[in-house]
């Protein structure tokens, strides 16, 4: 009797995640079109598709729609990639940019966009560094420079989506973050700025003005304001009221720990924005070695309303360091940190990266607010009968074993 023979198990086809690639980035943007992802989530999603199926294909689908897509779309393209960089998205994309005939002229071209908002060293002035005499056109280098100028645009109308100077600051921050990682710079920066005066609209106007408020480069900002002028000059200034608001501040409170502490101060320097919204820089102060009186960190808080700046700032604050919180002038508060800058620049001791990142702030709050702040200031100083800044130069040096023991820790070969 002839046995049965099993019925042969068929396997489910595999399937090859990145032929999905396409769709589900049409889904993520999908989603975005209906607001149901915001900038963050979209490059969270983004960010997760490439880690699961490798940036290539992401990455090649992109440049893709780059050059697919309509204007409006390209534009918000040319937003969110330049936020995927990494050394490896970078690498990628300059090997699409350097094989022959991989990319049509409009692909590369938004492509050596992108890297240049990423902070590459890219001159579309100079085609010859990118295309070979038989692949652009007289016409071309000009459809060049409107893409540069397309993710300018990008960066502008969702500057316009702040709904106050705080989200302005935020948004602003990413773009004054541009020069840590840049070849050339503040130069890109520079460069922005020559686009954005190129382009005359109200739009641009806008991202100049929020530069000049924002930027903690000097040249920059030079530059921004002579850009403002002369669009002023032709009739166009910036519209957004949030941009418009940075502007719109008055000095609101001043608060320090006790400047006679052995070890650290802490003071917070306030101003009221437009909307009546409060928001603090927090400096803290160490005197013990190796920081002799040098700021040792220092932060910007959110915006808050007066009575959450009271509950969530400056009660808590007091419950967390046991301390209390003294009120003080603004002119107290800015001879103190003027002193610890300068105790940084002395003693060598870096200031915090925040500190650079927000100069701009305290340069124009605490540093060199307006005249104005400070003669008007009517705070009923309860530091009011000593000097301004301690001489502290009889007391003893204190040494934190903490810190000694974080800076000495030898190196593992």
């Amino acid at each position: 009797m002839s046995k049965k023979s099993k019925p042969k198990k068929h396997k489910a086809p595999k399937i090859d995640r990145r032929v999905l690639t396409r769709p589900r980035l049409d889904a993520l943007f999908d989603r975005q079109a209906r607001g149901e992802l915001d900038d963050d989530g979209l490059q969270a999603g983004l960010q997760a598709l490439m880690a699961e199926v490798g940036h290539g294909p992401v990455l090649d689908a992109l440049v893709t729609r780059l050059e697919s897509k309509s204007e409006v779309e390209q534009e918000a393209l040319l937003t969110i990639l330049p936020r995927l960089r990494r050394p490896e998205v970078i690498d990628y994309l300059w090997q699409l940019v350097k094989q022959p005939r991989r990319l049509s002229v409009g692909a590369k071209m938004a492509t050596l966009t992108v890297l240049n908002q990423m902070g590459e060293d890219v001159d579309v002035t100079d085609p010859g560094r990118y295309f070979s005499p038989s692949d652009i056109r007289p016409g071309d280098l000009r459809s060049a420079q409107d893409v540069f100028r397309m993710g300018m645009r990008g960066l502008a109308r969702s500057l316009r989506q702040s709904r106050d100077p705080i989200e302005v600051e935020v948004f602003m921050h990413r773009i004054n973050r541009m020069p840590e990682e840049a070849l050339g710079g503040e130069d890109i920066l520079l460069d922005l700025v020559r686009n954005a005066e190129s382009g005359a609209t109200d739009l641009e106007a806008d991202l100049l003005y929020a530069l000049a408020h924002t930027t903690p480069f000097p040249r920059v900002q030079q530059a921004t304001e002579r850009a403002l002028t002369r669009l002023a000059a032709l009739g166009i200034k910036p519209i957004t009221r949030a941009v418009l608001d940075l502007g719109q501040e008055r000095f609101y409170a001043a608060y320090m720990t006790d400047p006679d502490h052995p070890w650290q101060q802490s003071v917070a320097v306030a101003w009221e924005r437009a909307g009546g919204v409060i928001q603090a820089l927090v400096f803290l102060i160490d005197f013990g070695f190796p920081w002799l009186g040098a700021i040792k960190d220092m932060y910007p808080t959110r915006g808050l309303t007066p009575s959450q700046f009271q509950s969530e700032f400056v009660d808590r604050q007091a419950q967390r360091m046991g301390e209390r919180l003294y009120r003080v002038r603004l002119a107290r508060a800015q001879a103190t940190i003027a002193t610890a800058v300068e105790a940084n620049r002395t003693s060598k001791t870096p200031l915090p990266q925040e500190f650079q990142e927000f100069r701009h702030l305290v340069e124009r709050w605490v540093l060199h607010p307006p005249a104005a702040a400070i003669s008007s200031d009517a705070t009923r100083d309860e530091l009011g009968d000593r000097p301004l800044v301690p001489d502290r130069s009889d007391r003893p040096i204190l040494v934190d074993m903490r810190d000694l023991t974080r800076r000495s820790r030898p190196k593992i070969k």
